[in-house]
């Protein structure tokens, strides 16, 4: 797996099926999308898919960072070891 590029996600409740958070380590042959990655998440039963995308984008209420970052392009790359974590909107201050 050494070519492979390994990507972090982090999915907290509600967003997980279990209502625990969950962080596992994918593997891709090249550069995915967020996209790729969330789908991927969905496929192994982690990610309740519907609940963060609609017609190919965030759903209100859904945060997503990339290495801290707040994204807003599900078609953005993801590069080697980025990190990505997937969480509701919590307002307050």
């Amino acid at each position: 797996m050494e070519s492979m590029i390994s990507i972090t996600i982090k999915i907290l409740p509600p967003f997980t099926p279990n209502s625990k958070s969950i962080e596992k380590v994918f593997y891709f042959e090249k550069s995915p999308s967020i996209i790729d990655l969330l789908i991927e998440a969905s496929n192994n039963g982690i990610l309740k898919l519907d609940s963060v995308i609609d017609s190919g984008e965030i759903k209100n209420g859904v945060v997503l960072l990339v290495n801290g970052k707040t994204v807003f392009d599900v078609k953005q790359k993801l590069n080697k070891g980025d990190r990505v974590v997937v969480m509701p909107l919590v307002p307050g201050g």
